[in-house]
């Protein structure tokens, strides 16, 4: 079973914002011929009990769940941990999706575990779980390459709070849209595998 979390903020003003990449990333996914075996989009269904909204279906002989959590970002963990424990699942199962201020726009980082790099979807992901230890893709959105030891200051600086709430440029979504096509590609290529994914930093 494969676990795929987008995170994002839900309702319409937020649609198409940078903090929003993971939602973007999902719906995306959903539309890859692999996952789509019926020729259509995937349909994601609001599930109150577990806060999010969830697709389902079935890749290569492997179950795949697509959540959107909707609890918005600073309360993700929620989430995350509800549907864990609902599809009995573990945190080895899941890959969380991201926007990364640390990265330049155009540059995605594939990791197996670690901190949250100021990122307070994956902080509250990972107060809930009690552990580091599940993988997530860091979308870049930043302008320019950001030291990741500052991660923690430009996530709660004010500039960069209005930044990630504000809408990509039509510059941007070019390369954005690129980056995500090709994450997509990363993460259906292990889809009913037995091979562990592995982290690996890649642009477009």
């Amino acid at each position: 079973m494969k676990i795929i979390v987008g995170l994002g903020n839900p309702g319409e003003k937020y649609n198409g914002t940078r903090h929003n990449v993971g939602f973007f990333f999902l719906d995306q996914l959903g539309s890859h011929s692999k996952l789509n075996t019926v020729g259509e989009n995937l349909v994601f269904s609001k599930n109150n009990k577990l806060k999010s909204e969830i697709a389902e279906t079935q890749a290569a002989g492997e179950k795949v769940i697509l959540v959107k959590p909707q609890t918005f970002m600073n309360l993700s963990g929620e989430a995350v941990a509800a549907v864990l424990n609902y599809y009995k699942a573990s945190p080895s199962d899941i890959l969380v999706v991201c926007d990364d201020l640390n990265l330049r726009l155009g540059i995605s980082r594939l990791r197996l575990s670690g901190s949250s790099g100021g990122q307070n979807g994956l902080k509250s992901i990972i107060n809930s779980l009690g552990t580091e230890d599940f993988k997530r893709l860091r979308i870049g959105i930043a302008k320019n390459k950001v030291g990741e030891q500052e991660s923690e200051k430009i996530y709660e600086s004010l500039q960069a709070k209005r930044f990630v709430l504000g809408k990509f440029t039509k510059r941007e979504l070019p390369v954005i849209e690129k980056m995500i096509n090709r994450a997509a590609e990363l993460v259906v290529e292990f889809i009913g595998k037995k091979e562990e994914i592995k982290a690996r930093t890649f642009e477009t």
